[in-house]
């Protein structure tokens, strides 16, 4: 008796968790988006972090794209009975976009089924635009997994990114220089970039100097000039700087200067003094980055 008592239970139960687990998309999603037009190889790594109260559903949808990160407030709503969630319109990156900093945008909007099972759980489906796009902004699908555990975006892009790259060609070898500078350019271009400042110079090269802004928190940062590894992993202190020159190129309409936080130290954010000096001029600069967005500064050759 006690035995049929505790198998009618154990059902319950899992009938109870089976029913929860199809009520609700909250959490971490990861997946690879694949354009639906035959030939296309351009993809978007995707990252979904979902939040749920009855059926409406907000969240963030953040995505990597050829050269750039994307990241997107979202709405929408989830019915359970279906097991479908709807994605509000949102701004997605037009597909055959080469340079993501000079992109435009799709207005696309998600349908994805919810499927559970012992492996995994999925949310399968596809972006798709509004009727008057359809044939200008091709539909996306993607398969998002559920993330059982924490592993930061970052990661899960670099490990997607590598995967792509043995599946596609050899890649020649690389010396210990070049495959720092790449595995850095990828985590510059998963984070936003905000220009704080524009500034003027006379000389050919400036000199840069910087400190930790403040109190001494342990705050450590690279430093890419152009889109290149300039600093690695330098600590900032607040009484020597990081010190380095960088040339100014006069035919380039910008030359960015960026602050990228390898740690937000124990007083978050990651704070720095920057002084860029040439033989007219002395700029002070407080720049502040974090893990979604890099601090950058401008420079502009003076023209004689």
């Amino acid at each position: 008796m006690k035995r049929h008592y505790f198998l009618l239970l154990l059902c319950v139960l899992m009938s109870v968790a089976t029913t929860l687990q199809a009520q609700t998309v909250k959490g971490k999603w990861y997946g690879v988006g694949n354009v639906n037009i035959d030939g296309s190889a351009n993809n978007y790594l995707c990252e979904l972090i979902l939040e749920q109260k009855g059926s409406v559903v907000t969240g963030e949808f953040n995505y990597f794209f050829r050269n750039g990160y994307f990241s997107n407030k979202i709405k929408g709503t989830y019915n359970a009975t279906k097991r479908q969630l709807k994605i509000n319109f949102m701004p997605m990156i037009f597909y055959k976009t080469v340079d993501a900093a000079m992109g435009v945008d799709c207005m696309m909007e998600g349908t994805f089924t919810l499927k559970a099972s012992k492996i995994e759980t999925t949310l399968s489906g596809r972006f798709t635009s509004d009727d008057l796009h359809t044939y200008s902004c091709a539909p996306i699908n993607v398969k998002f997994t559920k993330l059982l555990k924490e592993v930061p975006f970052q990661q899960l892009v670099e490990t997607e990114i590598e995967k792509q790259a043995k599946d596609t060609l050899v890649r020649p070898a690389e010396s210990p220089i070049q495959k720092l500078q790449r595995e850095a350019s990828i985590q510059l271009n998963m984070r936003t970039k905000e220009i704080v400042k524009e500034l003027e110079v006379s000389e050919d090269s400036v000199r840069i100097d910087l400190y930790d802004n403040g109190e001494f928190d342990y705050d450590t940062v690279s430093v890419f000039y152009n889109g290149k590894l300039v600093q690695h992993k330098q600590l900032l202190e607040t009484r020597k700087p990081i010190t380095f020159k960088v040339a100014v190129d006069s035919i380039a309409a910008n030359n960015d200067l960026v602050m990228f936080a390898e740690n937000l130290g124990t007083i978050p954010p990651n704070s720095a003094l920057m002084i860029i000096t040439d033989k007219d001029h002395r700029y002070e600069i407080n720049l502040t980055s974090t893990y979604q967005k890099n601090a950058a500064v401008r420079l502009r050759r003076k023209k004689e």
